[in-house]
């Protein structure tokens, strides 16, 4: 059928005003255009719709039962466009990012203040994962995009680089590469009683990749899979570990000391992570453009052993 809203439109003015010129006149139409309208869409529907006569517009049993009907179609029309022009206006929506755990601890919180206060109606939900966890839940579609490393390439994702994350040695204040000065190279670690993150983590591939890794470095005796196991052992002076900057434990009692890390110098790429040939809403669009800003800008501040 070639019926449109346009008929829709013109049959309850014409069934409310009454009068094809006063419908005319409400909606901006000529009264010869808007007899055309309601002359195709009574073919169109195969009924009359009014009765005309020439001083008064009466509906028709067929039109009065179909008023209800039209109205309701309208409306929900306008409410559903209302709907997708505040979601394009960010005025209302959701935006779901998955986020490496360091980053949904130390940079997330500004990120999504600073989005919060601009579109204060739009909902944020943050999903904390590995790097493969990560990379999953935004080709699955379980998220708008992730930030994380890479955990593996996909030619279905997009990966961009938003900031690098240079390597440091964690240990304990009371350990002897605590009492060194000037930064430490990865043969200091050598014969150290070295904690190690598992292989799924984004971080563990990243030290495996430097060159002439001491032994113990490469095969560490400890292993664990999550960041505060980490530091809980580092605390009870197991041993010492290697980590991004961004993922250093937060030590308020000041147990922990973090040391640069050189010879050669590495440091982890995070990237923005994105469905290849695939747009973001409004909403997600306008936290990632201010994520790739803020870190555009420079260092970020973020809490430090």
């Amino acid at each position: 059928m070639n019926v449109t809203f346009k008929h829709l439109h013109a049959f309850v003015a014409v069934a409310e005003e009454g009068s094809f010129t006063r419908a005319a006149r409400r909606l901006a139409l000529s009264q010869p255009a808007l007899t055309i309208q309601i002359t195709q869409f009574e073919e169109e529907l195969g009924v009359r719709l009014f009765d005309r006569t020439t001083r008064r517009v009466l509906l028709t049993d067929n039109g009065a039962e179909f008023l209800p009907t039209a109205r309701r179609l309208l409306e929900d029309v306008n409410s559903a466009i209302a709907e997708v022009r505040d979601v394009a206006a960010r005025r209302r929506g959701r935006v779901g990012v998955a986020t490496l755990p360091s980053v949904s601890v130390k940079l997330m919180p500004q990120m999504v203040a600073a989005f919060r206060q601009d579109y204060p109606g739009v909902s944020v939900q943050l999903v904390d994962a590995n790097a493969s966890g990560v990379q999953a839940r935004v080709r699955r579609k379980e998220v708008d995009f992730g930030i994380a490393s890479r955990w593996t390439p996909d030619d279905d994702l997009n990966f961009e680089t938003v900031m690098r994350d240079p390597f440091h040695v964690v240990c304990r204040r009371d350990h002897p590469l605590a009492q060194a000065t000037g930064t430490l190279s990865w043969d200091d670690l050598a014969g150290q009683e070295f904690l190690g993150l598992a292989p799924d983590t984004g971080i563990r591939p990243l030290i495996e990749s430097v060159p002439d890794l001491p032994a113990n470095v490469r095969q560490p005796p400890v292993e664990v899979s999550n960041i505060a196991t980490l530091e809980g052992m580092l605390i009870a002076g197991l041993g010492i570990t290697v980590l991004p900057e961004l993922a250093l434990p937060e030590d308020p009692e000041g147990r922990l000391i973090a040391r640069p890390l050189q010879g050669p110098s590495v440091s982890r790429a995070l990237c923005l992570i994105t469905r290849r040939g695939r747009s973001l809403s409004p909403a997600a669009q306008s936290l990632r453009d201010l994520i790739v800003s803020r870190l555009a800008d420079g260092p970020v501040a973020y809490p430090n052993v």
